[in-house]
């Protein structure tokens, strides 16, 4: 018999954070993984429902549905909910509450969340027993299938929180209230749903209405998070501004091949360490050094962050710097996504390297609104000193005037063959936003 999942659940408060449940829930028929479960959402593009056989195949052990809308000739228990998103959320929040957590950390900002996360869990992980997304689940259901798979030992949970239009921080905040906040940076990015920068800051910062907010670590060198937060008691800044809680100061040489190094000091006791890891940029020295920062509130010394983040790489996607040919050239795949801020540091950090040889790969940068060719247009100063630039999407047709070291293209599979005509090139960038499908040209190129 079919029944909601509020109604397993009702009659066992107590013992809620101990209920079985398939410890993995997926939202996608591909990511479904053996004993998990499978959800099956409806979205503007396609209805999950479709996709139920494959869940099954893949080993789903339990499925979710719409009311009404359980499908024939299925071999797996089913749960019919009004809602699928908000009853589930319901439910991961009553688990959070059953556990005794040490802490709820929650990380927000326009670019940096999942590198500040990843970061942040290799920093905690020696001491704690700290639980987090396998990868960028930063929506409503995102979280909840996080947290609906956190073990039972669980110390310490990390979120991440993402938003598209006004109102999803809230939400999130309201369903899995934070101890900790992380406010990595306020920028122009999906500015089709907020409108603004400022319409960006005001979701961002709902974050600290959580009613368990005891910390806020926040970008102390972003303009618009500095000035909400700089005097808030409860909070602590970090970047390279001299009056950050956590002073920042980063190596400015110039190198052949990517690494990052950079000094980080907690200006009220004097503590300091310097940081390494092989990462694409100077502007990955803030998601680390917010990660240490976390730790040290959480009593970790600067300097075990250091030795725990000494081995930190890149993400796929996001500055993973990749070695060809026996290092006679390098990749970096920073093809995850792209908005005007990680594509004005990325490219400048692109133009500082020293290479025979320069390529770019730049997908157009989506959701900015009505003012998206200004955006584009802003960045062809940086473009300047790469020898070879193909340039994705209609967007930057508008922007930029015909040059003799731009190629202009409308798909991945055009930029790949493009580039291919490019006989001698040392270091390449691919860069753009998620839905253009560069991640397949660095799978072409990287092999």
């Amino acid at each position: 018999m079919n029944m909601t999942l509020i109604e397993l659940f009702a009659n066992v408060p107590e013992n809620f954070a101990s209920m079985e449940f398939p410890s993995h829930l997926a939202t996608d028929s591909r990511d479904v993984i053996p004993g998990g479960a499978f959800v099956a959402l409806e979205g503007e593009k396609t209805d999950g429902h479709k996709y139920i056989p494959q869940a099954i195949q893949n080993g789903a052990s339990l499925i979710i549905v719409r009311r009404g809308k359980v499908p024939e000739n299925v071999n797996v228990p089913v749960i019919e909910l009004d809602n699928p998103e908000r009853d589930l959320a319901e439910i991961a929040s009553k688990k959070l509450k059953a556990h005794d957590l040490h802490d709820i950390i929650a990380i927000t900002g326009s670019v940096g969340k999942t590198t500040t996360r990843a970061a942040l869990q290799r920093v905690l992980s020696p001491r704690f027993k700290v639980h987090a997304p396998e990868r960028s689940f930063n929506t409503l259901i995102g979280c909840t299938a996080t947290i609906m798979g956190m073990p039972l030992e669980t110390e310490i949970l990390i979120l991440e929180f993402g938003a598209n239009k006004p109102g999803e921080i809230n939400e999130l905040t309201e369903y899995f209230p934070p101890s900790i906040a992380v406010l990595t940076a306020v920028a122009p990015v999906h500015l089709e749903g907020f409108g603004s920068v400022e319409g960006v800051l005001r979701e961002k910062i709902k974050i600290v209405r959580s009613e368990n907010l005891v910390k806020i670590i926040f970008n102390n060198d972003n303009e618009y998070l500095s000035e909400k937060f700089k005097y808030v008691v409860k909070s602590m800044g970090v970047g390279e501004a001299k009056d950050s809680d956590f002073v920042l100061a980063i190596d400015n040489s110039e190198y052949m091949l990517p690494a990052l190094s950079f000094v980080l000091s907690h200006r009220p006791t004097q503590e300091i360490a310097r940081f390494t890891a092989n990462i694409w940029g100077r502007h990955n020295a803030m998601p680390l050094a917010l990660a240490a920062s976390v730790g040290h509130e959480l009593g970790i010394d600067l300097q075990d962050s250091a030795e725990a983040l000494k081995g930190f790489q890149a993400l796929t996607g996001r500055g993973r710097v990749i070695i060809l040919e026996n290092g006679k050239k390098f990749l970096v795949d920073d093809a995850y996504n792209a908005n005007p801020a990680s594509m004005s540091a990325s490219l400048g950090t692109f133009g500082r390297v020293r290479a025979n040889g320069k390529v770019a790969i730049l997908g157009e940068m989506r959701e900015l609104g009505e003012n998206e060719a200004k955006f584009h247009a802003d960045l062809q100063p940086l473009l300047e000193g790469i020898d070879k630039v193909i340039l994705v999407g209609k967007i930057w047709r508008e922007a930029f005037a015909e040059n003799e070291n731009y190629i202009f293209v409308d798909t991945w599979q055009e930029a790949l063959e493009a580039v291919k005509n490019i006989d001698e090139w040392q270091g390449m960038l691919i860069k753009g936003s998620h839905s253009i499908g560069l991640d397949n040209v660095v799978k072409e190129i990287a092999g």
